[in-house]
């Protein structure tokens, strides 16, 4: 029985909206990331081209 006492206050606080202060949106954080990532006075630098790990021809089969 205490159980099921805890069970219901659990899911009352859950399914309340006092956190929401009353617009009924869930409150979600913000992000302040900025992409892409330079850090101050570092170089730019140009990404590195791929390149192919093989140097002879791939044959397939016909």
């Amino acid at each position: 029985m205490i159980f099921a006492v805890v069970a219901l206050a659990v899911v009352g606080m859950g399914n309340s909206n006092i956190s929401t202060g009353g617009n009924g949106k869930t409150p979600r954080p913000q992000s302040t990331v900025q992409y892409p990532i330079r850090f101050e006075g570092a170089p730019a630098k140009r990404a590195p081209q791929p390149r192919p790990t093989v140097s002879y021809p791939i044959r397939w089969q016909r």
